[in-house]
């Protein structure tokens, strides 16, 4: 039962019987219920968090105590479910709260634990070393997002390369996921619909129509 839910896991689907069964041996679960937090940022942790089933989201609180939306961990997407970061095998502090969006399913490591894996285990190794720079892509995204765009062009970037997800998505979850406010989100919105950059079809979704003025504006 314990390997075949860590199969679920893309970095271990496809892993030995052998380094499976070590894994599984140092394994254990544990199920969250929507709207729980899993852990706080700021808080010791003994463990790396993988995600089975599910979906959860990252944030961070800003200097104004605002919550900063990150990322979200999907059990939908085969790969990137490792949930926390880490660079050592000893505790450290989480850099992000976790909270569970839907009823999920972890699997925990204990850290030393994995450490004495990993070091007679290469295929344990590297598939713990592919989850960690899985990871590391997506918080370079995130801060290269903030960096780089500002709020319209954070907008322009999601209606230019996810129009479906934009159109079935309710605005305030657009909102929180771009780190803006509902209102902000409906003015940039409604500038761009004034330029001509943007219209509405017959069923209300938006698209983008006039395409060589949208990239050139937002530099996409």
């Amino acid at each position: 039962m314990k390997k075949a839910s860590l199969r679920h896991i893309g970095v271990f689907s496809k892993m030995s019987e052998q380094s499976l069964e070590s894994l599984a041996h140092i394994a254990r679960f544990q199920c969250i219920s929507k709207d729980e937090i899993v852990y706080y940022e700021g808080e010791l942790l003994y463990s790396a968090y993988f995600l089975i089933n599910g979906l959860v989201e990252l944030y961070k609180m800003d200097k104004n105590d605002n919550e900063l939306f990150l990322c979200y961990v999907d059990s939908k997407n085969e790969h990137n479910r490792l949930i926390n970061s880490f660079s050592a095998f000893k505790p450290y502090e989480a850099s992000a709260s976790v909270h569970a969006l839907l009823d999920s399913e972890l699997v925990l490591f204990d850290l030393t634990q994995l450490q004495e894996l990993i070091h007679h285990n290469l295929e344990v190794s590297n598939a713990l070393l592919y989850a960690i720079i899985d990871k590391g892509n997506v918080f370079k995204q995130f801060i290269n997002s903030k960096e780089m765009y500002d709020s319209s062009a954070r907008v322009a970037h999601l209606l230019f390369t996810q129009p479906k997800y934009f159109n079935q998505t309710q605005r305030q979850v657009i909102a929180r996921e771009l780190n803006i406010k509902l209102e902000t989100l409906s003015r940039i919105l409604q500038k761009m619909l004034q330029q001509n950059l943007i219209a509405k079809n017959a069923h209300g979704d938006i698209y983008i129509s006039d395409m060589q003025a949208f990239v050139a504006t937002f530099a996409i």
